[in-house]
């Protein structure tokens, strides 16, 4: 199967990357796609111009938003930014069949669902320009595309999470989606997720399950939730601005050192209007994207249904403790601070843990009288201070009776 496009996506003088960023060519892109599809299945549409420009705008804005600033992620964020645009298609909804009486077929993709299989085909060409004419990729039509099980998974999956969307676009493109985080850009490969194997010291014997008189468990915001890739992605957004990129070593410093990056390399202090920028960048990528795993979220829910407090430490002053609370547990069921929390304001006498990837955090909670779990990095270096290693939340100790 060939994917009909319109005459618009392959003129060759277009260079659509730059087309597609203007409201009046995407539209015009748009309803061209939808004629030929029209033609092509035989399924006429009514479109709403004013929702498809909704659509359009609330899609820019992603973009803009999540541009990646280093070169080496410009290739991949074609792919994320597709599935971008087809989040918004769906959500703004422009598109109707016109069926008639008929009944439904559901013999082909366009029959089962056309409003999605417009937008899906919509997506996927303007994709297929951009990396062939900015990159020499020529894509082929994935077998996903014919499969009908996978439609209706996909019509069910973003009728309840539209950002599934970006997921499926990539499933359809043949490639393979991220399903836990679908919204989020990765800026570096790097920050890939981690094998999930355990790894521990041949001589010190694996936790399989937490101590009886457990009463507290405490996760760093990192361990649990998307947090650091969120913060990276704040960083090079507000970095890009003084046309720098960013370094891994500035993801797990305090602003000021990405500040001090900017003064060093610039020559002059950085500018006061950094910290706002950055603040801004924060609060609004942050509002839009963190969310617990879901390999957290059962961990926590398991925890929680024997009894054992909840808190997650936020030791981080690019945002702040409450913002955080608001965003990850609105009906306060968990508890949040700032890291580490100071000995006292816990009642000893029981067995605490802290979950961390930092190992500056576990040495500390250890002061603090807490039982450590580390959790390792992808290479399966185990962090300093961790009375365990686990190398992710997939490993986590059973839970006692």
């Amino acid at each position: 199967m060939t994917l009909p496009a319109p005459e618009l996506l392959l003129t060759p003088n277009t260079q659509v990357r730059r087309a597609v960023r203007r409201l009046r060519w995407f539209r015009r892109a748009f309803l061209e796609q939808v004629a030929v599809i029209s033609e092509d299945c035989g399924i006429p549409f009514d479109i709403d111009t004013i929702r498809l420009a909704d659509a359009f705008l609330e899609w820019s804005a992603a973009f803009e938003r999540k541009k990646p600033t280093s070169r080496a992620d410009k290739r991949r964020y074609v792919d994320h930014v597709s599935g971008l645009m087809l989040e918004q298609l769906l959500r703004k909804a422009p598109l109707s069949a016109r069926c008639g009486d008929k009944a439904p077929n559901d013999a082909t993709p366009a029959q089962l669902w056309p409003e999605g299989y417009a937008c899906v085909v919509f997506c996927l060409n303007v994709r297929a320009a951009v990396l062939a004419q900015d990159f020499g990729v020529q894509v082929e039509d994935a077998p996903q595309m014919e499969s009908l099980r996978d439609w209706m998974s996909f019509r069910e999956n973003v009728a309840e999470t539209p950002e599934n969307a970006i997921s499926f676009l990539q499933h359809f493109a043949g490639l393979k989606p991220d399903w836990q985080f679908p919204s989020l850009f990765q800026p570096s490969p790097r920050q890939s997720p981690p094998q999930l194997t355990l790894v521990h010291a041949p001589n010190q014997p694996v936790l399989q399950t937490l101590p009886a008189d457990l009463s507290l468990v405490v996760f760093d915001l990192n361990a649990v939730s998307n947090s650091r890739a969120l913060v990276a992605q704040a960083l090079a957004h507000v970095l890009g601005r003084y046309g720098y990129a960013l370094s891994d070593e500035l993801i797990d410093q305090p602003l000021a050192a990405a500040m001090t990056f900017v003064a060093l390399r610039s020559g002059k202090l950085c500018p006061g209007s950094f910290t706002e920028y950055f603040r801004n960048a924060m609060s609004e990528i942050f509002a839009a994207q963190l969310q617990l795993s879901p390999l957290a979220q059962g961990v926590l829910a398991e925890l929680s249904s024997k009894g054992v407090k909840l808190r997650i430490a936020v030791d981080d002053s690019k945002i702040s403790v409450s913002e955080v609370a608001n965003l990850l547990s609105p009906d306060g069921h968990i508890g949040f601070y700032e890291a580490p929390e100071p000995e006292g304001r816990i009642a000893s006498g029981k067995a605490r843990l802290w979950v961390s990837a930092d190992a500056p955090r576990l040495q500390s909670a250890r002061k603090n009288g807490f039982q450590t779990l580390g959790i390792a990095d992808q290479d399966g270096r185990k962090p300093e201070y961790s009375d365990q290693t686990i190398l992710s939340l997939t490993e986590f100790p059973e839970v006692p009776r």
